[in-house]
């Protein structure tokens, strides 16, 4: 219990963050926090480096490298970026403020505070209300409302059409204010090399921060948009697209405006959906061509957890995954009627050592299910990949498949085929390690 008096350590911190001017690091901090907030904790430093983790990166400061930090007041100074303009917002004469100010705008601060100005410097009369919209949804169309700000007689001066767009540089974080300037369409055009440039730049900040994040599959949006423009080489120059925009066409991620996470993963609704309706998980097959098809990949399939347990199989590129798992359960002598199996595909994660997993169904006992029909020509693998198999949800018996080779396939074999195989020799002195159920 703190000493009548004292402050809290989110007191501690607001307080030494407000003093910064500049980026610090991060050590440094943490012992000003612990100057004016002694801690009885075991590992103070510690206790503090995870409060700043959990609860300041993307509200009050941003990492601008592993042991780096800087106040987002001074990060996002003078940070430009573009909304694009759509036909109801021009129609009436509104500038949606969410999601186009999400994340540029301070945590919690509601948007009737915002301060705008026009190209002048000059203060924009602005009103915020909401605006009601109706729009077609997977269950047919809806009604809701969205926070706008009005902007009617900037918005005539200026004639603006849907087309066009506006370019917003953060004046001052802290008292939220907001310079405008319209930008026609035909301008932007005139921007594409550097527009393209930018939005690679920012692409690859936020895909990186994905790579290295905690969680598996995602990243909260906030900290991401925020830590990505806190490390652009030029983020107060002339803006590429809006971040939402920059991860929907990158190709590798996606998000809700929340949340950030790989393309192919799943979210709890989407899984639940794609089981119900029956859809592909993640991404769908690549296509390939005949000769593609007719190749021959090498595979090593082992124990996760017995990796001296280990079959090698060759399959043919226009085979399926329902044909390796049936050579899987004939290779390691497992019940073919009773249990399914399932398929993943291990990305690496960066450089490092780290492995996401990504879904590609499961091949029930008769051969069917969301993975039977996927080819192994069509899933991009290349020599040195691996995927994971597990047979029987209920006992999770795992194994990791390496693909060693790509290669021609040999006059006159059939395929898939097992080629080679080792099965360790029993530690209690049997004959070798489920010789009976396990095929050499």
């Amino acid at each position: 219990m703190p000493r009548k008096g004292a402050i809290t350590l989110d007191e501690a911190v607001a307080q030494v963050v407000a003093q910064l001017d500049g980026p610090l690091a991060r050590d440094e901090l943490i012992a000003r926090v612990l100057a004016i907030h002694p801690s009885l904790a075991r590992r103070p430093a510690t206790l503090v480096r995870n409060h700043i983790r959990w609860h300041e990166v993307g509200w009050s400061l941003v990492y601008l490298d592993p042991q780096t930090v800087i106040p987002l007041r001074i990060a996002m100074q003078g940070v430009r970026f573009h909304i694009p303009l759509s036909r109801p917002e021009v129609n009436r004469s509104v500038l949606f403020a969410d999601p186009p100010f999400r994340y540029f705008l301070p945590p919690g601060i509601p948007h009737s505070q915002m301060r705008l100005l026009d190209e002048a410097g000059r203060a924009l009369p602005t009103k915020a209300v909401t605006l009601k919209l109706r729009e077609r949804g997977p269950l047919g169309p809806f009604e809701h409302e969205v926070p706008v700000l009005d902007l009617d007689g900037w918005f005539r001066a200026h004639r603006m059409r849907d087309d066009d767009g506006v370019l917003v540089t953060i004046r001052d974080w802290q008292t939220h204010c907001y310079q405008l300037e319209h930008e026609p369409a035909r301008q932007r055009r005139k921007h594409r090399r550097e527009i393209e440039e930018k939005n690679g730049e920012l692409a690859g900040l936020i895909y990186g921060l994905l790579e290295q994040a905690r969680s598996a599959e995602s990243i909260f949006a906030g900290e991401a948009v925020t830590t990505a423009y806190a490390r652009m080489s030029d983020p107060r120059g002339y803006p590429g697209d809006h971040w939402l925009l920059v991860v929907e066409q990158d190709g590798r991620m996606k998000t809700d405006g929340m949340v950030i996470r790989y393309a192919e993963s799943l979210t709890p609704i989407e899984a639940i959906a794609a089981a119900v309706y029956g859809e592909e998980p993640g991404q769908p097959d690549k296509p390939f061509r005949s000769q593609q098809g007719r190749q021959v990949y090498c595979l090593k399939v082992a124990l996760r957890h017995q990796p001296g347990l280990w079959r090698r199989i060759e399959i043919q590129g226009k085979q399926t995954l329902a044909d390796l798992h049936a050579m899987l359960v004939d290779a390691f002598g497992y019940d073919a009627w009773d249990h399914m199996g399932g398929f993943r595909r291990r990305v690496r994660r960066g450089s490092g050592r780290r492995y996401r997993e990504v879904d590609l169904g499961e091949v029930d006992p008769e051969g069917g299910g969301r993975a039977a029909d996927r080819h192994i020509a069509g899933l991009g693998l290349k020599p040195g990949d691996t995927l994971q198999y597990v047979y029987d949800f209920g006992d999770w018996i795992e194994h990791i498949i390496t693909v060693e080779e790509i290669g021609e396939a040999e006059k006159g074999a059939l395929y898939p085929r097992i080629v080679d195989g080792h099965t360790p020799a029993d530690p209690k002195g049997g004959g070798g390690y489920a010789a009976e159920t396990l095929r050499v």
